[in-house]
C-alpha cells in the first residue's frame, strides 16, 4: 500500500522543494501536453534515439509520441509565440517522461524534475543553472554527490577535424562513453595520420578528474584555438560556480556525452554515491529553437526523480 501513494508524495515534495529554491529567481512552474507530433523529433534526434520513441497513431492517422523530454515541446510551445528572447524566461517542471529501452531493468514511463532557462550563452547563466543544481540537490537530502562539468563542443570540434560520417559519429561517443581508449586509439589512426593530433585528442577525451588539475594541464597542451576557447569557458563557469560555494562538488569529464543529441555548449551530470547512475542531467542547447523557426538559446537540467529518492534513501539508512 505504501507504494500506491509513494510517487505522488515524492512529486509534492521535489514541488516544494524546487518552488522554494527557483520561484525567488523568476522560475515558474509550467505543464506540457503528454502526446507530441513525430515531426516535431524527426530533425531533431539521430536515427538511434528516434528508435526510443513509443509511437501511437491517432484517428486521423497521424503518427504521435508520447513525449521523450520536456526540453523539446517547451521549446516548441515558447517558439511558437516568441521568434526571439526579448527578456529572459525561466521555468520548471516535474512531468512524466517516456522512453523504450535495451535495459529491462529501466521503466518506460520515468518521472522528471527540472528547469530551463532561456538566455543568451554567458558564464553567469550557465553557471546560476548547475549552481542550481547544487542547491535542490542538497535541500532534497542527496549527500555526498558530484556534478561532472564538460562540453558538447568537445565532440563535435573532433567530428569537425576528423570528417567523421553519422553512423562513425555514433561509434566514436560509444567507444568514449565506453572509455575504450585501445579501440578508440585504433579508431583515430584510421583517420587522422597526423600522431601529433591523435595524442592531443585522446588527451583531451578522456580527462576527467579534479577541476583545478585538469583545466590547467589541458590549457598548457592546446589542440587548437576552438578547443581552448571551449576549456576556457568550462574553466570561468567553474570558478564562478566555486563563487557560489558549490565548487567542492564539481569535477570535470571532458570526454562526456549525453544520450540526448542537442547539447550545444556547457552540460553536465550529477552523481551520488549511493547509486551508479546519473541522478541529473543539463546543459546549453542553443540551436534546438531553429528547428521551430525562432531564436531562443537556452540551459537547464532534469533529475531523475526516482533516482534522486533511491539516493536519498540510501543516504538516511546510513545517516
Amino acid at each position: 500500500m505504501t507504494n500506491l501513494f509513494q510517487s505522488a508524495e515524492q512529486d509534492q515534495e521535489i514541488r516544494t522543494v524546487f518552488r522554494d529554491c527557483f520561484s525567488t529567481k523568476g522560475y515558474r512552474e509550467v505543464n506540457l501536453p503528454a502526446l507530441e507530433s513525430y515531426e516535431t523529433y524527426t530533425s531533431l534526434q539521430s536515427i538511434q534515439s528516434r528508435k526510443r520513441l513509443l509511437k501511437l497513431i491517432d484517428h486521423t492517422g497521424d503518427i504521435l509520441v508520447l513525449r521523450p523530454d520536456v526540453t523539446i515541446p517547451l521549446m516548441r510551445e515558447l517558439a511558437s509565440t516568441y521568434e526571439t528572447l526579448e527578456d529572459e524566461i525561466r521555468c520548471w517542471y516535474v512531468q512524466s517522461v517516456y522512453r523504450k529501452t535495451d535495459d529491462l531493468t529501466i521503466p518506460t514511463e520515468r518521472r522528471q524534475a527540472g528547469i530551463e532557462l532561456f538566455s543568451e550563452q554567458s558564464v553567469e547563466n550557465d553557471a546560476e543553472v548547475i549552481a542550481l543544481s547544487c542547491r535542490a540537490l542538497i535541500e532534497l537530502g542527496v549527500k555526498e554527490f558530484k556534478i561532472e562539468l564538460g562540453h558538447a563542443g568537445i565532440l563535435q570540434e573532433m567530428n569537425r577535424i576528423l570528417n567523421l560520417s553519422e553512423s562513425d559519429q555514433f561509434r566514436v561517443k560509444s567507444l568514449i562513453q565506453m572509455k575504450n581508449f585501445s579501440e578508440f586509439t585504433e579508431f583515430l589512426q584510421n583517420y587522422q595520420p597526423d600522431e601529433e593530433m591523435n595524442q592531443k585528442l585522446r588527451q583531451i577525451i578522456f580527462t576527467y578528474g579534479e577541476a583545478d588539475t585538469v583545466l590547467k594541464r589541458v590549457l598548457a597542451n592546446p589542440v587548437n584555438e576552438k578547443f581552448t576557447a571551449i576549456i576556457q569557458h568550462i574553466q570561468d563557469v567553474y570558478e564562478r560556480v566555486v563563487s557560489y560555494g558549490y565548487g567542492s562538488h564539481v569535477t570535470i569529464d571532458l570526454g562526456m556525452v549525453n544520450d540526448m543529441d542537442y547539447y550545444s555548449g556547457i552540460q553536465f551530470q550529477g552523481f551520488s554515491q549511493a547509486i551508479g547512475k546519473p541522478v541529473l542531467m543539463g546543459g546549453r542547447y542553443d540551436d534546438v529553437s531553429k528547428n521551430f523557426g525562432a531564436h531562443l538559446p537556452a540551459v537547464g537540467f532534469a533529475c531523475d526523480v526516482e533516482a534522486i529518492f533511491t539516493a536519498k534513501n540510501s543516504n538516511d539508512k546510513t545517516s
